[in-house]
């Protein structure tokens, strides 16, 4: 009876140790349970910290490079797959999207170009259109741009930002003087020059109870119709 009790108590044991001995050895041989782990996080990480952080887990890398963006440092991980946080076995490639570096260019000449082609032609070359300002210009027709800065042939980098003034055509036989009160001063100016006016004097008072740069008070009344492309004087709020 003894007997029978250290056998099957032997028995017992050897399959208790079977099991762990499959647990903890078979299946991690078998599936690669031990050699997978959670991707960290090495988005806005520089390509170098990032590549050495994944290949100590045992990663291989693959970078794609995008091109100059102003929403992104230069150098840095946009994105990565597969998605941080899941859990991968060791030997994968990772493939890391890196923000592309500013690149020189020169700037192409828009002048007469239609603001619709040059803005999709700045987007392509990696420029960004700034501001958009209109006038009346009798040597453009309406919707072709009659100023640009940077100046053609300059050379910049990418992310530039490029103002353009547009022709509105012909002038009218009159001019309408805007309402600028409580624009900002930024905004007073291209309502003015798009009116076919010009910008005056800016005077500035003390107003604590206004934002900076607001226009309380304008020369010309507003409505006001006008034979000729007169300036406009302003006066704009500051802050002690």
């Amino acid at each position: 009876m003894v007997t029978l009790i250290k056998y099957i108590g032997t028995f017992f044991f050897l399959v208790i140790a079977g099991l762990i001995l499959l647990e903890y050895v078979g299946l991690p041989l078998n599936v690669g349970y031990d050699n997978e782990h959670y991707l960290p996080d090495v988005r806005e990480h520089y390509l170098d910290k990032a590549q050495i952080e994944l290949n100590k887990l045992g990663y291989d890398t693959r970078v794609i490079v995008k091109d100059f963006s102003l929403d992104y440092e230069p150098g840095t991980i946009i994105s990565m797959s597969p998605r941080p946080f899941t859990k991968v076995k060791e030997g994968r490639t990772i493939i890391l999207t890196l923000a592309g570096e500013r690149k020189e260019l020169s700037v192409p000449n828009f002048i007469g170009v239609s603001i619709r082609n040059a803005i999709l032609e700045v987007q392509r070359l990696g420029l960004v259109v700034d501001t958009v300002m209109e006038e009346f210009n009798p040597n453009f027709q309406n919707d072709l741009i009659s100023y640009q800065s940077p100046k053609p042939g300059k050379l910049v980098k990418s992310g530039t930002q490029m103002t353009f003034m547009v022709s509105k055509g012909t002038p009218p036989d009159f001019f309408r003087v805007p309402d600028l009160i409580n624009l900002s001063l930024t905004k007073a100016k291209e309502v003015i020059i798009s009116s076919g006016l010009k910008v005056g004097n800016v005077v500035y008072e003390v107003h604590d109870d206004l934002v900076n740069d607001t226009i309380i008070d304008q020369s010309l009344t507003a409505g006001l119709k006008l034979a000729i492309p007169a300036r406009i004087d302003l006066v704009v709020s500051r802050e002690k």
